[in-house]
């Protein structure tokens, strides 16, 4: 499920990310502390928080969701399993997946509500407005600082960002095609 926002580039969503960083007193260099980010949540975004939920109280392939509340904020509900291997094994999608819902918490509250109150299938709109394709670049963002991290190969970006293997092919393929539309300029 997806909802419609306004249009934003990765290139505001990579000041976003700086901005970001900034909101939780993080240094704009190496790994972004997920975890200690997730605490500071309710300090960060009044009236938002978190909960760690069994298993079976989302959906199969539900790992986390950002949820509005009553508290004129947003609840991050995370499933047990997900946090468990993000807090003690460190497991990089875990940490992706908890990410990506702080990133939500961040956009909204920036003013990227969503435009309409009905959902789209994946594809029926283009990416940049795309609550879910934001929050994703945003998350790749916070968690990979793009300057720091042009040109390293897979598994230094996975060793020192923290990150699932899939995150760091698609900061890798980021850089190519940063690299064939240069190329492609440079000819025209």
């Amino acid at each position: 499920m997806d909802y419609e926002t306004k249009p934003t580039s990765r290139l505001d969503l990579r000041r976003y990310a700086k901005l970001l960083r900034e909101l939780f007193d993080v240094e704009q260099t190496g790994p972004f502390p997920v975890l200690s980010a997730l605490e500071r949540i309710p300090e960060v975004f009044e009236g938002s928080g978190f909960l760690i939920v069994e298993d079976d109280k989302l959906p199969p392939q539900t790992m986390a969701r950002c949820i509005l509340n009553d508290d004129n904020g947003f609840t991050i509900e995370i499933k047990e399993s997900v946090y468990v291997g993000a807090y003690e094994k460190q497991i990089g999608a875990f940490l992706g997946f908890i990410c990506h819902e702080i990133c939500h918490v961040f956009l909204f509250k920036i003013g990227f509500t969503p435009v309409f109150s009905r959902s789209f299938a994946e594809g029926e709109m283009p990416a940049y407005c795309s609550v879910e394709w934001q929050a994703k670049a945003l998350c790749a963002e916070v968690m990979i600082p793009y300057e720091e991290s042009q040109g390293m190969k897979l598994e230094k970006l996975m060793k020192t960002y923290h990150v699932s293997q899939a995150f760091a092919k698609k900061r890798r393929n980021l850089d190519k095609e940063v690299r064939l539309n240069a190329r492609k300029n440079k000819t025209q």
